[in-house]
């Protein structure tokens, strides 16, 4: 049988895209080398993008179903100090609650629902090999030992960071800034707090520490650092996890039990060589599409199957599977999410240098005693976080002059909630010298990759700023498709 459209993956973008086409009645062949339902390294989140998607799919009363939490706060930590419990917007486009489930769960629900609506699905085929060379795209599979070839007009690759359909296509792996993780479960939790729990630290910094717990008392734990060429790993991750455990969540797991072992994976967030291909398009992971703030991939995924299904749609009637035909997927994504993700990953450009983190943290924490007490503040921080509130809007004067306070008595109060016991004074100064010095000495150590992470710097600013009025003209290119 000849395909119309062959995915490769099938996690929530390939899921998603399968069910967007054979919807339209495009046979849909789905490939996963796994056998579902299947574990999936993940911190378990369904933001609220995700849950319009999922709604969008046909598919939100299951998965609501089978979820343990609607959780509408968060808190904050910096250095193992609780600074501040945020809201999540609640006027937004999107719900104003998020919730929990485990991948095992999520991408069964989304893989039954793509056969639901249509599409082929064939669990277990590990797709070894991608063949442009005849009339038609080809995807060999290994099963059970045995090869298997499968022939479609387009392809779509889902398959996740270390993407074979990426790399057929002449992307590299890893070479920019990626993220890699470390999580684990555990039972019996009592945040005490919000279900939803951000630690910043020094130690571990930059990344983030998260505690994600569920109605049962279920969490989902882990901890993520951003890496690259100038900055590499320096410790086991293992081991700061541990440390983790042991030092920052020491009293809220007093009482909690391990539910199997730990486990890690990495995402990349820099923008690869292409995203597609002659009869080649690829979304979610392999596509590099993920939150550079915050790391989600999720409805990343899932909005990039959605603009990718529409495009294999004209490109199936029209029978043009050109580079060019396929290009408007590209341009299509950029005008949606673009600036939004060069914003982010501009702002992890600058966030990524270990060497400043007190200033990082300094700054972080000022952020957050401004929000004490101030709901509109707490909403506007939460909803850049989470990306619920684009970044382009944003980072605009008047967003910006609607949300931070502009009251002399916030900053003071501030100012003073920063300060040693509440007050400022000899012990701040000397503690704010004392950072400065450090940070110098290390930038002295090392300072070739110091210099190349400033050009990079530079060179993002300036390509944000050549973009900057493109990205005004935005009116909406998912709307203007559908």
């Amino acid at each position: 049988m000849i395909y119309d459209c062959i995915i490769v993956g099938a996690g929530p973008g390939g899921s998603s895209a399968a069910t967007f086409l054979a919807r339209q009645g495009i046979s849909t062949l789905l490939l996963d080398k796994e056998v579902f339902p299947r574990d999936k390294v993940c911190g378990d989140g369904l933001a609220p993008q995700s849950l319009y998607w999922i709604d969008e799919l046909g598919c939100i009363d299951e998965v609501l179903d089978q979820t343990d939490s609607c959780i509408t706060t968060g808190d904050i930590f910096i250095n193992g100090e609780h600074l501040s419990t945020g809201r999540f917007p609640q006027d937004a486009q999107y719900p104003g609650f998020c919730t929990l489930l485990e991948r095992k769960r999520l991408d069964f629900i989304l893989a039954k629902n793509a056969v639901k609506n249509g599409a082929v699905f064939k669990p277990g085929h590990m797709v070894k090999e991608i063949d442009l060379t005849g009339k038609y795209i080809v995807a060999r599979a290994e099963s059970d030992g045995k090869m298997a070839e499968f022939q479609g007009m387009l392809l779509i690759g889902a398959d996740g960071v270390n993407s074979v359909v990426a790399r057929s296509i002449g992307n590299i792996l890893k070479e920019g800034t990626s993220a890699v993780s470390v999580r684990g479960y555990y039972e019996g939790v009592d945040t005490g707090r919000s279900q939803i729990q951000i630690y910043f630290n020094e130690r571990f910094f930059p990344g983030y520490g998260w505690v994600f717990t569920d109605d049962s008392g279920k969490a989902n734990i882990g901890i993520g650092y951003a890496i690259d060429r100038n900055f590499p790993k320096k410790r086991n991750l293992q081991h700061v996890f541990d440390e983790f455990l042991g030092k920052d969540l020491k009293g809220l797991l007093k009482n909690a039990r391990p539910d199997g072992p730990t486990a890690g994976w990495w995402a990349s967030f820099f923008r690869p060589k292409s995203m597609v291909a002659e009869r080649i398009m690829l979304i979610g992971d392999a596509a590099n599409v993920a939150d550079p703030i915050n790391g989600g991939g999720i409805h990343k995924a899932m909005e990039s199957a959605f603009i990718s299904s529409q495009v294999a749609a004209y490109a199936l009637s029209s029978g043009d599977f050109s580079v060019e035909t396929l290009r408007t997927y590209e341009m299509l994504w950029k005008e949606h999410a673009g600036f939004d993700w060069r914003i982010g990953e501009f702002l992890l450009t600058i966030a990524k240098n270990p060497d400043l983190r007190e200033l990082y943290l300094f700054l972080l924490k000022n952020i957050a005693n401004l929000t004490k007490g101030n709901v509109h503040l707490q909403e506007f921080c939460s909803g850049v976080f989470l990306g619920m509130i684009p970044l382009k809007d944003a980072i605009s004067p008047i967003a910006l002059l609607n949300a931070i306070p502009l009251k002399p008595c916030d900053w003071v109060s501030m100012l003073y909630s920063s300060g040693r016991g509440g007050s400022l004074g000899l012990y701040d100064a000397f503690s704010a010298g004392a950072n400065i010095v450090k940070m110098a000495g290390r930038i002295a150590v090392n300072p070739l990759s110091h210099l190349n992470w400033g050009a990079e710097v530079l060179k993002k600013s300036i390509g944000l700023a050549g973009n900057y009025m493109d990205a005004l003209t935005y009116q909406g290119v998912i709307g203007c498709i559908q």
